[in-house]
This record gives structure tokens, C-alpha cells and sequence, in this order.
């Protein structure tokens, strides 16, 4: 994967594509997915061709500590502040003794009229300074920024760049939509590894290079976790925000937007569902009578840890549904390895547009023994390692679910 981020088809990933056996159009779009996928491995570093069988950790450690802060910073952070139109900070040094002082530009640039974002490794023709605010942070014994928003150590200017040129493609909603979900879904996992890594790597260190780093494809820069922390923290206020946000316009989408009678006639439907085929499982009701903004409660399973137990969850829809779909989250606290620590649920459905496929899929995940094996459903970073640790470990997490159980009661006086 060049910095650009074409990909080298060439390899196919492990394949070598021995003489004769050249890829053709007959494989199909799932083969280059495929292929594209294999080399997202646990050693990026033997992707690349005569590096293969490289063992040395000093090389394989390094690159890969350098591909996880890009990882976060890139493709994580640049995405994100692009859609949601976040100004991204550039770091000027005001001590160059200060180790997370980063002269690196941070952000990758988006045209709002567009929506179209910049690829990260574009240049950048000139800035544009649409509100510039300057403070100067100060490193912890921690390490972490003392500033609030502060990128680091260091004076903190916030510009929007403009680029040189743009994809000739608009991504949708629906990927913008699905971005901003797992943010809201992996924000946990995310600040975990910037706590980890920050602890091991101390910001301002430069970043390894690799021998076959050089010219357009080399990746060149210094770890700053700090500014990665605060950006974090920005992106996930700002989508809850947009959420908030929803629930404000929906006054006005009650009267204007054809979603509202949509989303009218399905909450009728699932209420008088659940009202006769369920067996008390599950309450539903709309917030002040508005069809944008959905409660129901789930009433955990008898014999279960969350046996006894009732969660209020929220559905909070956009005018855009089902192309964007709803927010939700735990109102009352919810010990889970699939819900996060601000009760933020994963989940995927096959139904997008049907709001009980939503509630159903959030149910089950109460409702099912055990949690699913899949290692990217496990957003709760403590949950996750009590259940699938030792014996003791995971008596620990059924303790801690059941003690969930019992005071969720509380948020219902």
C-alpha cells in the first residue's frame, strides 16, 4: 500500500503470482478485497517484496509502533475531522526541549462546499486561517496535554488547509454515517492504545525508517499520542453533538421531512408488536411524543447475570434515515464486552431501514449466553479481558454484569 494509498496489485498480497498466473478481470472485486485485506497484517513490515522472511524485531517493532500511530492519526482522526468539518491543528514548538512538540501538520483538509476530503499524502498548496487560537500546553509528569484541546505540548494553531485537488468521487452519507458509528464504537479501544503506546514511547520521538522507505513512499514524522488523545476526545464531542443536534432540528423535521411519517408508522407497528408477541421483553415509546427520538427498555433474562435488570436504551434518527442510521446508546450503565464505557452498543443489522431490526439486534445482546468470538465486536477493553481471560477472570465479569443488574433499578425511581 503506497502513501498515496494505491495498492500494489502486482503481489496480490501473499500471492506471487507465479508466470502464467497473472490476475485477470475473471477473479472478481473479491479477490483484490481479498488481497487488499492480507496485507493489513501483524507484520506490515513483510509486505514488502524481498522483506518477506525478515525477522529482525528491531525492524518489525518499530515499523509497526510507526503504522499504529499513523493508523489513528490518518485514517482515524484526518477522516474524521473532515466530515465533521473540524479545524485540524498544526504544532509549533515553544520549547524545543519539549518532547511532545511536533512541527508535523496534523488534519487532513476537506472542502465544505464539496465534502470532498484530500488523500493524506497531497500537498499542500497554501492555509487558510479561518480562526486561529494559539495556547501553550504543558507536559504532565504523564506525559498528557494540561491544555484543554491542546495538541500537545506546544503552541496549538487551528487552520483549515487548502489542498491542491480533491478526489473526483463523493463519498455518501452512508460512509460518512458509518464512520462516525464506529468512532462512537472503538473511542474506548482508541484511547486505550494511545495510553498504552504513550507510556512506551515518549511524543517527539522520530519515527523508524525502513530501508525500503524512500523518494514519495516513505512515511516520515514523530509520535505526538498527546495531540492524538486531545483529537480523539474533539471528534467524539463533536459527533455527540451532531446528535444533539438532530434532536433539535427534528422540530422541524416533524413538519417538513417525509422520514417523519416513516418513522411514525414504524413506531405504531413495533409498539403494537412487541404488545402482542412479546413476553414483557421489551418497552417501547418516543421521547415527548417525537418520532426522531426513540426509548424502549429491556428487561434482562431470567437465569442470566442480568437477571432482575432493566437498561433504558435511546434511538435518536436523522432526516437522512435509513441512509444514515440512528444513534443509540445505553442510558443506564451497561456492563458488556459488546457496549462500550459510554454505553455505546455494536451491533450490525440486515435490515437497515426496519427500526425493530435495530432493537432486536440490540436485545440480543443481552439475551445471548455468551458474547460473540468475533474480536472486533469487543469494544469494552476491561469487559473483554475478564471474559475472556482466566477462570477467575470471568467469574469476575459475570460479578461485575450482575452487580450492573441489580443497580440498574436505581435510574428508574
Amino acid at each position: 500500500i503506497y502513501a498515496a494509498g494505491k495498492v500494489c496489485l502486482s503481489i496480490l498480497g501473499t500471492w506471487r503470482g507465479e508466470a502464467g498466473e497473472q490476475w485477470s478481470s475473471a477473479h472478481g472485486i473479491v479477490s483484490i478485497l481479498l488481497s487488499i485485506q492480507s496485507l493489513m497484517s501483524d507484520n506490515p513490515y513483510r509486505n514488502e517484496p524481498g522483506h518477506d522472511q525478515e525477522k529482525d524485531e528491531k525492524k518489525l517493532g518499530p515499523y509497526n509502533d510507526k503504522i499504529r500511530h499513523e493508523t489513528i492519526r490518518i485514517s482515524v482522526c484526518d477522516r474524521l475531522e473532515g466530515y465533521l468539518n473540524l479545524m485540524a491543528p498544526i504544532i509549533t514548538p515553544t520549547d524545543s526541549t519539549s518532547p511532545s512538540a511536533s512541527p508535523v501538520q496534523q488534519g487532513s483538509p476537506k472542502t465544505p462546499e464539496t465534502g470532498l476530503t484530500t488523500p493524506a499524502s497531497t500537498p499542500v498548496a497554501k492555509t487558510t486561517t479561518t480562526t486561529t487560537t494559539t495556547t501553550t500546553t504543558t507536559t504532565s509528569a504523564g506525559g498528557g496535554a494540561a491544555a484543554a484541546g491542546g495538541a500537545g505540548a506546544g503552541s496549538a494553531i487551528w487552520q483549515t488547509p487548502e489542498p491542491l485537488y480533491a478526489s473526483n468521487s463523493i463519498q455518501g452519507a452512508e460512509f460518512s454515517d458509518l464512520s462516525k458509528r464506529l468512532l462512537l464504537c472503538y473511542y474506548d479501544i482508541y484511547q486505550d492504545i494511545v495510553e498504552r503506546e504513550s507510556q512506551r514511547i515518549k511524543d517527539g520521538t522520530e519515527f523508524f525508517k525502513a530501508g525500503f522507505e524512500f523518494g514519495g513512499n516513505k512515511m516520515d514524522g514523530k509520535f505526538n499520542y498527546a495531540s492524538l488523545r486531545s483529537r480523539l476526545v474533539r471528534i467524539r464531542d463533536a459527533i455527540n453533538e451532531e446528535t444533539r443536534q438532530w434532536v433539535q432540528s427534528s422540530k422541524e423535521w416533524i413538519e417538513t421531512s417525509n422520514i417523519t411519517s416513516n418513522l411514525q408508522r414504524q413506531f405504531e407497528q413495533v409498539r403494537e408488536y412487541y404488545r402482542e408477541n412479546d413476553t414483557g421483553g421489551i418497552e417501547v415509546e418516543l421521547v415527548n411524543g417525537n418520532p426522531y427520538e426513540w426509548n424502549f427498555t429491556l428487561f434482562g433474562p431470567p437465569m442470566s447475570n442480568y437477571d432482575g435488570g432493566m437498561f433504558k436504551v435511546e434511538l435518536v434518527f436523522s432526516n437522512q434515515f435509513p441512509e444514515v442510521q440512528p444513534r443509540s446508546r445505553f442510558v443506564t450503565p451497561m456492563y458488556h464486552v459488546h457496549v462500550n464505557t459510554d454505553g455505546v452498543p455494536i451491533y450490525s443489522v440486515t435490515r437497515v431501514d426496519d427500526v425493530r431490526s435495530h432493537i432486536e439486534a440490540i436485545r440480543d445482546l443481552i439475551v445471548r449466553e455468551d458474547p460473540k468470538p468475533i474480536p472486533s465486536t469487543h469494544i469494552n477493553v476491561e469487559a473483554s479481558k475478564l471474559y475472556f481471560g482466566t477462570k477467575e477472570q470471568k467469574r469476575e465479569y459475570s460479578r461485575n454484569a450482575r452487580r450492573c443488574a441489580s443497580r440498574s433499578l436505581d435510574y428508574f425511581e
